[in-house]
């Protein structure tokens, strides 16, 4: 088997913090905002929940725009074929398709966390401290139910990804996540 190229410094960096903002994100919106009722205490959970999506999208939408114009990471290495070669594991198989699926829902998430934020003047009550209250639920939005639905899928794309990386990395002993990591 050849080994894998690492990738390159920036993509390692973008890599990591969109990781770092995703999970934080999440982790807010699970753990404050939706046990906070819909008061003034929840003014500054979701002013940081809104300011790091904002900071996914961007990150997301310059990840895209670098693959296409100026650089694909490197692909795993391919093996020759041969006869005693198993078939490849499912979560491998996946693989092709939750990277692209990974763009597409984090940019999603974001675009209807501000779908939510638009019509609910978020943006004026939260940032501009307009002193407008929130509304009393989210839930009165189309785009709220969207999101929260889409952060299960979302959830479910990192687990398979998290798991694959674990997987090539200790079972098969391939250094997976030093491609992934500074020289």
């Amino acid at each position: 088997m050849s080994t894998k190229k690492r990738y390159r410094p920036l993509w390692v960096i973008l890599h990591w913090l969109m990781a770092l903002l995703v999970f934080s994100t999440f982790g807010i919106g699970l753990l404050s905002l939706v046990n906070t009722p819909n008061t003034s205490a929840k003014f500054l959970p979701l002013a940081v929940h809104m300011t790091l999506g904002i900071a996914i999208l961007v990150i997301v939408i310059a990840r895209y725009i670098l693959r296409i114009l100026v650089f694909s990471p490197p692909k795993r290495a391919s093996q020759a074929p041969s006869p005693n070669l198993k078939k490849k594991p499912l979560l491998d198989q996946m693989s092709v398709y939750v990277h692209p699926l990974l763009y597409l829902c984090t940019a999603l998430m974001a675009l209807l966390g501000i779908a939510i934020a638009i019509p609910a003047d978020l943006f004026t009550t939260i940032f501009a401290h307009s002193g407008a209250a929130l509304p009393a639920s989210f839930y009165i939005y189309p785009a709220r139910i969207w999101h929260g639905t889409l952060s299960l899928i979302l959830m479910l794309l990192i687990a398979q990804h998290v798991l694959v990386a674990v997987f090539h990395q200790f079972l098969k002993g391939e250094n997976f996540l030093g491609r992934m990591w500074f020289n």
